[in-house]
């Protein structure tokens, strides 16, 4: 046995891995299936919690169907208060997105627990797989494929999980995006 190991002076190394200036976050999309929290100020029987349809609408006392998925919360906002105007003076409404469910991610394969999982703000590969209960025994790591779903288009991008499990090259611990499908081969 070494005695300088025993007195490493550096027993934590730090290694800085910069990251391209990152953009401000887009605001959140509604999307079906989003269970939304409305409340319309001193109205209570216009209040209440609401669930966005396949067909991207909510169904609201008074004003009927509304278009919801495509919108932020705020745009949704200003929309209802625009429709309450003719029945609520002073109309003054607040959307909240209280459970996201339109952002969700799949991982299929050789994972321990295939599936949809929510998707949470920041989310990287390396959770996604963690989240799915890590790589199965007969998993191939150097073959990771993400299927990334664009309006006309699939994106695959393959990485190679072995470099970000090592530490090597971080970078490759790539975001996963809402309605991405992760495959462990």
């Amino acid at each position: 046995m070494s005695a300088c190991s025993l007195f490493d002076s550096a027993p934590v190394r730090e290694k800085v891995v910069q990251h391209p200036v990152a953009k401000t976050p887009d605001p959140y999309m509604i999307g079906s299936d989003d269970e939304l929290d409305i409340i319309v100020w001193t109205q209570p029987q216009l209040s209440g919690k609401v669930t966005v349809a396949s067909d991207g609408t909510i169904a609201m006392p008074l004003i009927g169907r509304v278009p919801a998925a495509g919108l932020t919360p705020d745009q949704l906002k200003a929309d209802l208060e625009k429709r309450y105007a003719r029945y609520v003076h002073g109309a003054n409404a607040t959307v909240r997105v209280s459970d996201p469910a339109s952002h969700v991610f799949y991982v299929l394969g050789q994972v321990n627990k295939p599936g949809a999982y929510k998707l949470h703000s920041g989310e990287v590969l390396s959770q996604a797989l963690a989240e799915a209960g890590g790589l199965a025994e007969f998993a191939d790591p150097g073959k990771v494929r993400i299927l990334r779903h664009k309006e006309s288009e699939t994106v695959v991008l393959t990485v190679n999980y072995n470099v970000v499990r090592s530490g090597g090259d971080v970078s490759a611990d790539v975001p996963v995006e809402p309605g991405d499908t992760v495959q462990v081969p």
